[in-house]
């Protein structure tokens, strides 16, 4: 873009609203090609963020400093820096935090494209990425497919099929795992041990997703997720690999750097409610919340103007 400034003009409050979805952690993380990847497990629960510009008006609610970031990136990459002032902040739906459900991501990708519909702008997903990335390492749901997606570059390696019928009993665990305290470096190491498994795992989810084999998405789902278990070990991932036969689960995959995990389902085989069900008796008495969703693509979602 060239220097200068733009001038947007506009008539009284205007106000404009996308949504962005979550993840239920990844179906697969881990080295591969000396780079790390990871594939997220996109599902149908969304932030959705506002943006209203008033006439000297600006505010945002607390505790959400990425959004405001993401707000002001945006405004600049649009050469509206001068609204500065003047737009207000709001989320109207937001995603678990400090858990793995990509809810940073979502916040900050649904807030650049709010901004860009109220100043009816257009931004690529790669721009996106690069201006989520001066906040913190992201994830790749603002692609309208999956994609094997180096989360620390904002670089995607491969856009890959979105699976149908894909169900997800989602098992959140007590507590938060802050992105930016994640030990990246221990993780790194841990990451390139196993890097020939991760390697074997991407080549069975990459051939399940283009052969809509949803079996070979939950083996390597299962197999990443025993890589994580190496690094960090839960009782809860034990008890969910050991009885997906019983419950006629596909496989676990698990958020690699926060707190759920999501056991995957057939949904022509198994209804969410009952799958719900079935993991629920798996984790009786166990300190845990569930609930339910559906692998859907990403991107984002102009919701209002």
């Amino acid at each position: 873009m060239g220097g200068g400034t733009v001038a947007f003009a506009f008539e009284g409050v205007k106000r404009a609203r996308a949504l962005c979805p979550g993840s239920v952690g990844e179906v697969l993380q881990g080295v591969i090609g000396g780079r790390e990847v990871l594939v997220s497990l996109t599902v149908d629960r969304f932030s959705e963020m506002e943006v209203i510009l008033d006439a000297g008006v600006s505010s945002t609610p607390p505790g959400l400093w990425k959004s405001k970031k993401a707000l002001e990136l945006a405004l600049e990459y649009f050469r509206g820096g001068h609204l500065r002032g003047r737009v207000t902040l709001r989320r109207r739906k937001s995603l678990p935090e400090g858990k793995g459900f990509a809810s940073s991501t979502a916040d900050i990708a649904a807030t650049v494209g709010a901004v860009a519909h109220l100043l009816r702008r257009k931004i690529r997903e790669e721009e996106i990425a690069r201006l989520a990335l001066s906040i913190e390492p992201t994830d790749g749901t603002f692609f309208p497919s999956w994609c094997l997606f180096d989360h620390l570059r904002g670089e995607v390696f491969l856009a890959l099929a979105v699976p149908r019928h894909l169900g997800v009993v989602v098992v959140e665990l007590p507590g938060e795992v802050p992105t930016l305290l994640v030990d990246r470096e221990k993780l790194r190491r841990h990451f390139e041990r196993f890097s020939r498994e991760t390697e074997k795992a991407f080549e069975l989810l990459e051939r399940g997703l283009e052969e809509g084999d949803l079996a070979l998405v939950g083996k390597a789902a299962t197999l990443s997720s025993a890589i994580m278990q190496e690094y960090e070990r839960s009782e809860i991932f034990f008890l969910l690999s050991q009885a997906l036969q019983d419950i006629r689960a596909l496989g676990v995959n698990r958020a690699h750097t926060g707190n759920a995990f999501g056991v995957l389902f057939d949904l022509r085989l198994v209804s969410l409610e009952e799958a719900r069900r079935r993991v629920s008796e798996v984790l009786r008495g166990k300190d845990v919340t569930l609930w339910t969703a559906r692998a859907i693509g990403g991107g984002i979602r102009v919701v209002g103007t």
